[in-house]
């Protein structure tokens, strides 16, 4: 008898466990893929086109932002490991870009956050590091 109550309960866990799995696959379908990221200095912003362009060891490379929406969907900026806006980035700022390939255009890359270090005076690298 106690034998086949323990069948019967392990028999219901692989259920509910191949149920489980069943449920997230496509949760986990929807992984936008794996985030990179970029280093470099920032030649413009465009607020009006949503576009950050960096130059990183001498190739300029463009990235979408989205200023406005839920944690989920926008760019975040920090700055000093501080929150900061779109608006703080300079041409010539040292920044960290982490994007993804968009979805529908793998040539456009989606920023999903960016990163303004603070840099010591005399540590900066130089143009082509």
């Amino acid at each position: 008898m106690w034998n086949h109550r323990r069948r019967a309960a392990t028999g219901a866990m692989a259920a509910a466990l191949a149920l489980a799995v069943f449920a997230a696959g496509p949760a986990l379908a929807q992984d936008k893929g794996k985030t990179e990221r970029s280093n470099g200095r920032v030649v413009s912003y465009d607020k009006g086109s949503a576009t950050l362009v960096i130059k990183d060891k001498g190739k300029e490379t463009s990235f979408k932002v989205t200023a406005e929406g839920s944690v989920l969907t926008r760019t975040t900026v920090t700055m000093n490991a501080r929150p900061a806006k779109l608006d703080d980035l300079k041409a010539g700022q040292v920044v960290v870009v982490y994007w993804r390939p968009n979805d529908a255009n793998a040539e456009q890359k989606d920023a999903r956050k960016i990163d303004i270090p603070s840099i010591p005076e005399g540590m900066e690298p130089e143009e082509g590091e």
